[in-house]
């Protein structure tokens, strides 16, 4: 489940799905705290923040698409295993924050790090972004397209951390109903609303529930794969579920909370041992334990890696001047779109509105009136704001879903409003805006007023609170530039105590929030963050609806035709229809000027690769690899909260076996055919292959890579390989296309038996070195074989000739590639002939080359990553100060009590402009 998350003050540059948190200054006891907090038995929090955060639908695309997914249950052979030794993956982050581990009120990220690691659901995501099996196998939409039906594992059982090895409590069909139902009657819940389309939740078998919908719902991806499946032995006996004491989570996801060795800077997640993901899926951590340890600034968490002080494998949350200097050179690093949005909000809230829902009507008129809403977004240089803000690291923005969202809506150029200070000027002036304080015609003026006709008295004159964070470094450089613009304009900001200099207003969370949620701020510059699979309608625009006026929607925007179309796209699931209200809901906001949105940020990440495996024993890290693509693999960043980056990576000291190809099969029904995967073990150890040929057929084993099998119907089949050494498994997949025999075109196309290469690391080379590619093909008939090769980076096409090919022949082709990237290499075979099947089959890798950086120096004293930012040092000591006090960040939540959450943050504001005389 993706909702917003609100990014607070969380270290510049990290903010992954996450929630609203407060800083240590000025908190009562039961507020958010910063820093790693961990809590057995919870007060009661005056914020109750819920932040929908877990990804959740797919491409919309999928999310009416009924998964034919069905589990590949299979357990490899493989040489006998010897003791493996216990591995440790050490991330560096900055910061660590949890303070609950009760999944129903869980609202910061590193929260959703641990219960999305710990608790299975239905349904979850790949690395890319893909609806995936999980604790469910199998689901089926009925005819009625409200009847779905789950089928679950039957292998799966909660670990307690006290006794991980315990298989006593299986999970079953009775504990996904009572999950699903607790969330339906837990209103304070942060997932109460996804439940709120569901009208039952059946146990039709042992390991099979029957959920029903009141009509097409669009989100139930979103639900499935958002709702922890819970033990219904342990959460039965809570009175008050909200209030659990939950001091270790139990569940049965791939990872368990290691409750022993978790510190105050410190957590710590195991490898489940019973965990079920091996068996159905080839999925399981190949670390033992994954440690996140806490930092309090990105400088020294980058300093530590460099120089190996720490043996940290992976950073999260670099700032970017870290990222630019101290890690210039460094491989890999990325800079990763998640569905940060930066958010210019001017407040609409209406006296009518605020008078409906009991707050105290503060707000500036002048706020309500488009025409000076239009002005503003006319003064905001977004591109000026990405490159001082952010150092280039991010993207203009335009739209509530983020770009990196398929269902993002990019507004046409010829329709943007654009950076035009002089021009907003001239059209507050045109609309009686052109008067000074005194009451003298001046256009020129700042801030401009309006002037009564009959009793010359000015009012309504443009001048504004506007509020940022005081937490980090861009939102300051952001607010300078944007009082800058809007003076221009003739648009006068001030802070919360009306003071004009320097025009804005730095505050920490806890008085943020008590702006928004007293509705008493003019103007701020804040953030939502979703993900690249958020609901462009559950997840993001459910924010500006009227519903959403105290728990999400933050500008208090109230429209109609807006709320209806919301309604509407909920219940629409085709994407192509369901695209055109979506992409209609989120013009209006844009048109109507409340949300001018500056950016799509980017975070920075960077891990690391040793040259060889590192033999020290405590910590015991051998060093990682395989770590993945994060710029297009958004999944496998460590704080995603998928178990996804533990299944990716491999040890240095004994890796994963690697498939270097596995072509695809095409051939006649009744007849033997050769099956082939090219493997290798970057260790050079034995290895087994267990074969499944999709078709119903007995498994084989094997201990080649090749096997043949006979297919006895026409038909298209999947077959899945699992290849083991004595500790790890790799598993490929690859079509089978299996026609009747004989008749007219019955020449048969050359079999690829497989692409044989190896990479000097495994599953990455080194620029400029040479890789020697084996193609082995034969042809049934003797046809002559036409190799071409397609490196993928532009070096020309070679072709093989081959004959006589009635056996295997290998056709070689060497190739240095001289630059650092991900290349698609193509490999097209043909015998020139034709017939019922492709006489041009083809294998198509991907061939991955970096370099290594290996720790050693430190990023130079000199560079000072305030400074770099522009800020005097004069101010830098103030926002170093507050900076190390505040690392949170704010997410989309829910209030548990109206009252409660109607707490006032900070000072008093002055006082609204009055009103205009009659």
């Amino acid at each position: 489940m993706d909702v917003p998350i609100r990014a607070s003050g969380e270290p510049l540059y990290r903010i992954r799905r996450i929630t609203p948190q407060h800083s240590m200054e000025s908190v009562a006891p039961c507020v958010w705290r910063w820093g790693f907090v961990m809590v057995g038995e919870e007060a009661e929090y005056r914020f109750e923040r819920v932040w929908r955060h877990r990804l959740i639908a797919v491409s919309l695309v999928a999310v009416m698409v009924l998964s034919g997914l069905t589990a590949f249950v299979l357990i490899a052979s493989g040489p006998a295993a010897a003791a493996a030794p216990f591995r440790s993956l050490r991330i560096g982050i900055n910061p660590l924050v949890i303070t609950t581990l009760n999944p129903l009120k869980i609202t910061l990220a590193d929260e959703y790090v641990v219960v999305y690691n710990v608790y299975s659901t239905l349904i979850t995501y790949d690395k890319t972004y893909h609806a995936i099996p999980d604790l469910a196998t199998h689901w089926t939409l009925a005819s009625d397209n409200r009847t779905w039906t789950f089928d679950l594992v039957q292998d799966a059982y909660f670990t307690s951390p006290l006794s991980p090895g315990d298989r006593s409590h299986p999970v079953t069909a009775d504990d996904v109903v009572y999950s699903f139902q607790l969330q339906n009657v837990t209103k304070g819940s942060i997932l109460h609303s996804y439940t709120s389309a569901i009208t039952s939740v059946t146990k039709t078998g042992p390991y099979q529930v029957q959920i029903v919908t009141n009509g097409p719902f669009a989100g139930m991806y979103s639900a499935a794969s958002a709702i922890p499946i819970l033990p219904q032995y342990i959460w039965s006996g809570y009175a008050k579920p909200l209030n659990a004491p939950i001091k270790y989570p139990v569940g049965s996801g791939a990872m368990y909370y290691d409750y022993t060795n978790t510190t105050t800077t410190t957590l710590v997640l195991r490898k489940n041992p019973n965990y079920y993901g091996l068996q159905y899926y080839c999925q399981e951590s190949r670390p033992d334990e994954v440690r996140f340890i806490s930092y309090s600034g990105s400088t020294t968490m980058v300093n530590d890696f460099l120089t190996g002080a720490t043996t940290l494998d992976a950073l999260i949350g670099i700032d970017p001047s870290d990222y630019q200097v101290g890690l210039s050179t460094w491989n890999p690093k990325w800079a990763v779109s998640l569905g940060f949005v930066g958010e210019i909000s001017i407040n609409v809230i209406t006296p009518a509105l605020a008078a409906a829902y009991g707050y105290t009507y503060t707000a500036n008129p002048v706020l309500l009136n488009d025409t000076f809403r239009h002005a503003v977004a006319m003064s905001i240089d977004k591109q000026k704001l990405v490159n001082d803000a952010l150092l280039g690291y991010g993207n203009a923005a335009d739209t509530l879903v983020p770009d990196v969202n398929p269902w993002h809506y990019s507004i046409p150029p010829n329709q943007q409003y654009q950076f035009n200070p002089a021009a907003a000027r001239a059209m507050l002036n045109s609309q009686g805006w052109k008067y000074d304080a005194s009451g003298a015609l001046s256009p020129g003026a700042t801030p401009l007023y309006q002037k009564g006709a009959t009793n010359n008295t000015v009012y309504w004159p443009l001048q504004i609170r506007f509020y940022t964070l005081n937490t980090r470094p861009q939102w300051e450089i952001a607010a300078r530039d944007i009082v800058a613009w809007l003076a221009q304009a003739g648009i006068q900001t001030m802070d919360s105590h009306s003071r004009t200099s320097p025009g804005y207003g730095l505050y920490n969370i806890n008085q943020m929030s008590g702006y928004w949620l007293t509705a008493d701020y003019d103007m701020w510059l804040w953030d939502w963050i979703f993900t690249p699979a958020s609901d462009p309608s559950l997840d993001v625009l459910e924010v500006e609806t009227t519903g959403a006026i105290g728990p999400t929607n933050d500008n208090y925007y109230s429209n109609a035709t807006f709320d209806a179309l919301y309604t509407q796209s909920l219940l629409t699931v085709d994407p192509a229809a369901r695209r055109v209200i979506t992409d209609e809901m989120q013009r209006m906001l844009y048109d109507y000027h409340s949300y001018i949105l500056p950016y799509y940020r980017k975070d920075l990440y960077a891990a690391a690769t040793p040259p060889s495996a590192r033999t020290q024993a405590s910590p015991p890290d051998p060093g990682w690899t395989n770590w993945g693509n994060w710029s297009s693999e958004q999944g496998l960043v460590p704080d995603s909260d998928l178990p996804a980056p533990w299944f990716q990576v491999s040890p240095l000291d004994n890796q994963a076996p690697v498939v270097a190809s596995f072509p695809g099969v095409q051939w006649i029904s009744g007849s033997p055919v050769s099956v082939s995967v090219s493997a290798n073990d970057p260790e050079g150890a034995a290895l087994g292959y267990t074969w499944d040929f999709g078709d119903g057929t007995a498994v084989q084993t094997s201990t080649s890579g090749s096997t043949t099998h006979t297919f006895a119907q026409p038909g298209n089949y999947t077959v899945h390989v699992r290849i083991k050494d004595s500790e790890w498994t790799t598993c490929a997949s690859a079509a089978a296309t299996i026609v009747a025999g004989g008749g007219p075109g019955a020449n048969l196309p050359p079999q690829i038996k497989g692409l044989d290469y190896r990479l000097s690391h495994s599953t990455f080379g080194l620029p400029g070195e040479t890789i020697t590619f084996n193609l082995t093909a034969n042809d049934t008939e003797g046809d002559p074989l036409y190799i071409t090769w397609d490196f993928g980076d532009n070096s020309g096409v070679p072709v093989n000739y081959l004959t006589n090919t009635q056996t295997d022949k290998i056709a070689t082709q060497k190739h240095a590639y001289a630059a650092t990237g991900t290349y698609n290499l193509s490999v097209v075979v043909t015998d020139n002939q034709t017939g019922i099947l492709n006489h041009h089959p083809s294998v198509t890798p991907q061939i991955v080359i970096q370099t290594i950086s290996t720790p050693g120096g430190s990023i130079p004293t000199s560079s000072n990553p305030w400074i770099n930012y522009g800020i005097p040092l004069g101010i830098v000591a103030a926002i170093v100060v507050v900076a190390l006090a505040v690392f949170l960040r704010r997410r989309k939540e829910r209030k548990k009590d109206e009252a409660e959450d109607r707490m006032a943050g900070g000072p008093p504001p002055g006082p609204p402009p009055p009103p205009p005389p009659p």
